[in-house]
């Protein structure tokens, strides 16, 4: 079967300038600490819980900040520094509580090089406190000077959350059951997993126009592609750790992009090889996206895309270091 393509068939060149629509070439965002120091702030004010200690403990383990880089590009220019960093800490903190949760899901002990919020405070206490980064996301939208801007970017995050739970109870149920999954399953759910809370991010800035249907998809399509090509390389590190890819989940990229049965030769080479493949599908289509946004966020855009790429890179070279060994 063939190498998987990477998203819609539709050619999207033609009407990608759509997502630039009504955002001007803004000036310089806001300082991305201002960001940290309003997650922090609305936290501390809550009262001193052991949930709220773990969450500031987690937000205390840095992280690129790359979805609140994102969401000030994408203000800039179009909402006032007050709102602009309240949403891009908004769109962190969602992020942030999907960190907690997915490290109780998969019993991981450390995150960013540190230990986990569940390994030191346990799962229920870290399941408190990825919650609490959930509701404190929507107290600090719900406290924008816009109105409007605030009403519209809370829909959008209730969307979006709501697109990562569904993705990954997919991943969840499918562990459980071990039951095969289809293709077009394997890239819905991977898609969702990672994609709607830098569609999020990406779109904060277009929150500011009612009806900007067209800016909005074409900020989807973006996040779709960075989502996958994200995912694709983030399921590869897996490998480091087992012996036995046959152990790993059904929604594994490494289970969907095998070779055929009739392909000679290394399978395991043929199917990273496959993998890589997708990955520098998805960073091309999403180069082309990127560069019909205006200057702030594109800026942003290429320097994940380039750090996606060198990522793809060094799995390359590990997985053949490995091989040869």
């Amino acid at each position: 079967m063939a190498a998987v393509d990477v998203s819609q068939q539709q050619s999207t060149d033609a009407g990608a300038s759509a997502l630039s629509n009504g955002l001007t070439h803004a000036p310089t965002p806001a300082p991305l600490s201002t960001v940290d120091q309003c997650m922090i702030d609305a936290l501390a004010h809550l009262r001193p819980t052991p949930a709220r200690d773990a969450a500031i403990y987690h937000l205390n383990t840095g992280g690129h900040r790359m979805r609140a880089r994102l969401a000030l590009a994408s203000s800039a220019g179009r909402l006032d520094t007050y709102d602009s960093t309240a949403a891009a800490a908004a769109c962190e903190l969602l992020h942030n509580a999907s960190l907690i949760h997915d490290d109780i899901s998969d019993h991981d002990l450390y995150r960013r090089g540190q230990a986990s919020v569940r390994s030191l405070y346990g799962d229920d206490v870290a399941l408190c406190a990825g919650d609490l980064l959930l509701t404190t996301a929507y107290q600090i939208a719900a406290g924008m000077r816009d109105a409007d801007t605030s009403r519209r970017l809370m829909a959008a995050m209730a969307d979006c959350t709501a697109r990562v739970i569904g993705g990954q109870s997919v991943e969840l149920a499918g562990r459980e059951r071990r039951r095969p999954v289809s293709r077009r399953d394997y890239l819905a759910a991977t898609r969702e997993k990672t994609a709607p809370l830098i569609e999020l991010a990406l779109n904060v800035g277009v929150q500011t126009d009612a009806g900007a249907t067209a800016p909005l998809e074409r900020g989807r399509q973006l996040a779709a592609a960075i989502g996958l090509a994200y995912q694709i390389l983030d399921d590869l590190d897996d490998l480091q750790t087992t012996d036995n890819p046959d152990r790993l989940h059904p929604l594994h990229a490494w289970r969907h992009h095998q070779p055929p049965r009739r392909q000679s030769g290394d399978t395991r080479e043929a199917t990273l090889a496959r993998c890589l493949r997708h990955v520098r599908a998805a960073l091309d289509r999403a180069e082309r996206l990127t560069g019909h946004l205006p200057a702030p966020l594109a800026h942003d855009v290429r320097e994940l895309l380039q750090r996606l790429a060198d990522q793809s890179r060094v799995v390359s070279r590990r997985a053949l270091t490995q091989h040869k060994g």
